[in-house]
């Protein structure tokens, strides 16, 4: 039995992520991202069973990564403006340094294949954001609404601006920055 290349399995993922933005979920095949990886396509299916599994583990291992992006340790966060102010620029700069990853989730979240994750799978966020999320709620920092919603109101408008300075190819001015956070911290916090 042959032993799993991370290495291998991570250029196969960043060619996914090319192939999959140039062509859609629909006009990426195996056989194209084995040629943006300069692999075999057999060698993709000795990781993978066929393109939706290949395309379902990836989106996993990339909202894991975004999530774990969100805090530098696995310590207890503590409930403040300042600490949703510190995951909210770290959502923006992962996002920013990883634009064609962020492309790769937004469309993927959009597409019928996410139907087909496990719901545990389909969180925006780490176990460590969830509890950051109930403990803040159970002291009356922010509203008592589902996390999911939680987390739309907070990261979704940063997420649309971004796209938008990206599609025309201007950065954010810090302006921008300061009153997307401050509207989605009133959107969020009592």
């Amino acid at each position: 039995m042959r032993v799993k290349d991370d290495e291998k399995i991570n250029k196969i993922y960043r060619a996914a992520i090319k192939v999959v933005n140039r062509d859609g979920f629909e006009g990426s095949s195996m056989s194209k991202i084995a040629a943006e990886a300069d692999v075999s396509a057999a060698t993709i299916y000795l990781y993978f069973e066929n393109k939706e599994d290949m395309i379902k583990k990836l989106f996993i291992h990339l909202k894991s990564r975004m999530g774990n992006s969100y805090h530098n340790d696995n310590n207890e966060l503590t409930p403040s403006k300042g600490t949703f102010r510190t995951l909210w620029l770290n959502h923006y700069q992962f996002t920013m340094q990883n634009i064609e990853e962020f492309n790769f989730l937004e469309n993927f979240t959009n597409c019928p294949l996410i139907n087909k994750i496990d719901q545990n799978n389909k969180l925006d966020y780490c176990s460590t954001i969830e509890s950051f999320f109930e403990k803040s709620k159970s002291i009356g920092l922010i509203h008592d609404l589902n996390n999911d919603l939680l987390y739309s109101l907070l990261f979704s408008p940063i997420n649309y601006m971004l796209k938008k300075s990206t599609s025309i190819n201007k950065a954010l001015e810090t302006n921008d920055l300061i009153n997307t956070f401050e509207a989605s911290w009133r959107a969020i916090s009592k």
